[in-house]
């Protein structure tokens, strides 16, 4: 592919970031540089073989390494799960319950992935230490990076754990985006979904097996008063809600995204 054709390849803004990223730089410095002069030698091959990337469907946050998360940047990496927009509905909602609750606080955040809830939750909670858990080596060695980024490494603690396997204490707030596509539908998602870990997003036979761990063990680690928040896929409210009201939980609710879809149920012990 030559340089002309990857310019004209692609989306605009995608185009653009991969030119930053190419060139190391701005959008402003782009858009004001002379044409002829963006690329040397060296970010020009390394412009083209981000297109040819993405013309493979690797997905964009992986070929630029970061990606923004509730205005915090956020390194990805092939292996674990990139942060979301949806995802961000999730950590807002734990945000505004532990700065509505007084004194010093302590979440749990459930399969952190790329630590985004659990970091989104210490930088806009200052009184809050978030305990944050994967199975996954990787995902974990990627999260306290990205805490460590975000200045908030002082107030997370990083455990290996499947699940609250190696959970020993109780929280005020326990948060999660647990897989939930059912296994059947893995092979219909996107071309780029389908290159990220599948172990971020198998939830089993009907999508649910993660919440049915999930609910009932909260009601052990979670102190009283303490509210519990879990993403959803948006044809699952109804059913995690039932989940929860069995399980003795309060206040139960759905949170829907910005696009009117439900994202999170909510509920409180």
């Amino acid at each position: 592919m030559t340089l002309k054709e990857a310019l004209v390849f692609h989306d605009s803004h995608e185009t653009l970031w991969l030119l930053e990223k190419a060139t190391g730089l701005t959008s402003t410095q782009l858009r004001l540089a002379n044409e002829s002069t963006i690329l040397n030698p060296e970010a020009e091959k390394l412009f083209l073989h981000m297109i040819e990337q993405r013309c493979r469907h690797v997905p964009l946050q992986y070929i630029l390494g970061c990606w923004d998360f509730m205005g915090l940047p956020m390194k990805c990496r092939p292996g674990v799960l990139i942060p979301r927009g949806d995802t961000e509905v999730l950590a807002q909602e734990a945000i505004k319950f532990l700065n509505h609750c007084p004194g010093n606080m302590t979440a749990l955040d459930i399969c952190t992935g790329s630590g985004c809830v659990g970091i989104g939750i210490a930088k806009f909670c200052p009184k809050v230490h978030v305990t944050a858990v994967d199975i996954d080596v990787s995902a974990l060695a990627l999260a306290e990076e990205n805490a460590v980024n975000n200045a908030v490494g002082d107030r997370i603690s990083f455990v290996r754990s499947d699940l609250f396997e190696k959970i020993n204490s109780q929280f005020n707030c326990i948060t999660s985006n647990p897989p939930y596509i059912p296994t059947h539908e893995i092979i219909s998602l996107s071309k780029e979904v389908q290159q990220e870990p599948v172990l971020a997003l198998d939830g089993g036979k009907d999508g649910l097996d993660f919440y049915r761990t999930i609910i009932p063990a909260c009601r052990k680690y979670l102190l009283p008063g303490g509210g519990v928040f879990l993403e959803i896929g948006n044809t699952q409210g109804e059913i995690v809600m039932e989940m929860m009201h069995s399980h003795g939980f309060n206040n139960v609710a759905i949170v829907n995204d910005i696009e009117g879809r439900p994202r999170v149920v909510q509920a409180m012990l």
